[in-house]
């Protein structure tokens, strides 16, 4: 038998938790997990903008317009082009797992 994967785990808890269950332990954990989990993106995030923030410097552009300008094929690609490109990319993903974490309004 497959031993369960931790999307299993959270299922079988959000089931639990719709169906009335409460346990002051488990809440405790469970808001730990996500406290420990937002700490650590907020400071992932931190180091991807401080690198982007290079590159604006660099070039004199706004990541966001780098961005719109790269996916028009309006920037050469360069070493640091493909670099900005994936930092961008880590930005966003970032950003978009911390609003999920943090059970904020996402734009999808």
């Amino acid at each position: 038998m497959n031993s369960p994967t931790a999307l299993d785990r959270l299922e079988r808890l959000r089931r639990l938790y719709a169906m009335g269950f409460h346990d002051a332990f488990l809440d405790s954990a469970l808001r730990k997990v996500t406290d420990r989990q937002i700490a650590r993106d907020e400071a992932d995030l931190k180091r991807v903008e401080d690198a982007l923030a290079q590159f604006e410097r660099q070039y004199g552009l706004t990541s966001d317009e780098f961005w719109r300008r790269y996916q028009a094929g309006e920037m050469p690609d360069t070493a640091d082009s493909m670099e900005w490109n994936t930092l961008y990319k880590m930005r966003q993903r970032l950003i978009a797992r911390l609003q999920v974490l943090r059970g904020e309004a996402t734009h999808e």
